[in-house]
């Protein structure tokens, strides 16, 4: 595999079918969620994973290990160089593979049951809150979710997931597809972020390393 990301896009009912690679650990994790939808992103993601992985190192997915860092963002025993990530949302799952560096993924379903800058106040910076409040309607919305994919794709990259404050993390809102995000401070690396289209409904991106960031 090259040092590119590998970004894969697969519907949740699609992705299904690679349920029966899940552990009993992770089918005993899945029959946890209430909610039969639920149940379905967190079976379609793991066995999408799963799959894939299994493709890129040529071994069975049933019996690739895992185990999880200190902040939660789980990894591959005995994968060498091979780094992945995985997100799911409304229909779709997303898994991104990386040989040799970290990479995060995010992808979220754009809902509208929610008031934009009350809740980017409790992620984004002042300038972020401010290019925001400039746009107005289906603009403001797009680019919340612009935002938040960004943000939360470089923290899934550094592994520290929400438990480094987002408000610290840079992302931008301009609708330029590749940009580099900074956290200032808190001494994690730039990363490269790649705005991903998924479908009209929902946002996504992806986070890696290049060269001399992460």
């Amino acid at each position: 595999m090259s040092r590119t990301v590998k970004a894969h896009k697969l519907r949740v009912v699609d992705a299904l079918a690679f349920a029966a690679h899940l552990s009993s650990d992770e089918r005993a994790r899945a029959a946890r969620f209430r909610f039969q939808a639920d149940i379905d992103r967190f079976t379609a993601g793991r066995g999408a994973t799963r799959e894939l992985l299994g493709r890129a190192l040529g071994r069975d997915p049933a019996r690739l290990r895992f185990r999880e860092g200190p902040h939660g963002k789980p990894f591959l025993i005995d994968a060498g160089e091979l780094r992945f990530n995985v997100s799911h949302s409304g229909a779709w799952v997303l898994v991104a593979l990386k040989e040799g560096a970290e990479v995060g993924v995010d992808v979220e379903l754009a809902r509208a049951d929610f008031d934009v800058l009350e809740l980017g106040g409790t992620v984004f910076t002042e300038a972020e809150l401010e290019s925001l409040r400039a746009l107005s309607g289906a603009a403001r919305r797009s680019g919340f979710f612009r935002l938040w994919t960004r943000k939360e794709a470089a923290l899934k990259a550094w592994g520290t997931g929400f438990s480094l404050d987002p408000r610290t993390v840079q992302a931008g809102i301009d609708e330029e597809p590749t940009r580099v995000v900074v956290a200032p401070g808190t001494g994690y690396p730039p990363a490269l972020v790649q705005d991903l289209f998924v479908d009209e409904s929902h946002a996504g991106a992806h986070a890696h390393c290049d060269g001399a960031h992460c």
